[in-house]
């Protein structure tokens, strides 16, 4: 199986008005059949927050508003992305990315 090419968003991607922020490339802890963890990159913009993540060989992306998100923190080891109805989303094992950046980033915009 070959690997999926998360970070394969672009600049002609993006909205006019938007710009790139940090990313960072970890696991994703997430429960999925049998499996619970997915290298994923989360790609923030001035506009919204990214997730591409390799899901058994496919390619997920996930496109998550600002409003929708209540915080960044760290936790533990890793960066956790708390949403407004209560879900959490845990990256580990960050192998790319300036986790402070990322995290102050995001939530200037909350």
């Amino acid at each position: 199986m070959s690997e999926v090419n998360i970070l394969n968003i672009t600049e002609s991607d993006l909205y006019p008005t938007e710009r790139f922020g940090p990313k960072l490339v970890g696991t994703m802890l997430y429960k999925l059949g049998e499996t619970s963890a997915f290298r994923t990159a989360y790609i923030s913009t001035n506009e919204r927050l990214i997730m591409n993540a390799d899901m058994n060989g496919e390619l997920y992306t996930r496109v998550f508003s600002y409003q929708d998100i209540d915080a960044a923190t760290f936790e533990k080891d890793g960066v956790i992305i708390t949403f407004k109805n209560g879900m959490k989303i845990p990256m580990v094992e960050i192998t790319d990315g300036d986790t402070d950046a990322f995290i102050e980033f995001i939530n200037e915009r909350l």
